[in-house]
């Protein structure tokens, strides 16, 4: 009897850390599609269409920069700190590099995804960081 309940309250404390663990890896999948979807967003609002059509990629660092903040804050339902109820303390930093003549645009967001189970041994928070950057390399002829 007395293994039975001890096996019941082991499983109830191991659905509880379990719930935890959830929500940082869903948190990790939700960053990476939202900052996969704001670099893409940073291209095509930091690019001239004619340029392209001409062969040329040229990104506008400032704009990139921009529509990236911008458009990750929309997608992740995020202040203007970029905070909300699951993330705080959140920064991200874009910048833009060039591999010979062709530009790729790199993310990195950090933040702190709040924890529940984690109270009870004194952790509010959980650190994050997803790092992102161009999947590909324009190559235009």
């Amino acid at each position: 009897m007395f293994r039975n309940l001890a096996l019941i309250l082991f499983g109830a404390f191991a659905l509880y850390f379990l719930a935890d663990f959830l929500v940082v890896y869903n948190a990790h999948i939700k960053i990476e599609k939202a900052v996969e979807q704001a670099l893409d967003g940073a291209i095509i609002a930091s690019t001239k269409e004619t340029d392209n059509q001409r062969g040329r990629l040229a990104i506008n660092e400032s704009l990139a920069k921009g529509a990236t903040h911008s458009i990750l804050r929309s997608n992740l339902k995020l202040d203007v700190t970029l905070s909300n109820d699951f993330f705080s303390d959140s920064s991200l930093s874009v910048s833009l590099a060039y591999l010979g003549t062709v530009p790729r645009i790199e993310a990195q967001f950090d933040t702190r995804v709040k924890l529940v189970a984690g109270k009870i041994f004194g952790l509010e928070s959980y650190p994050l960081t997803v790092k992102r950057h161009t999947p590909y390399l324009g190559e235009f002829k």
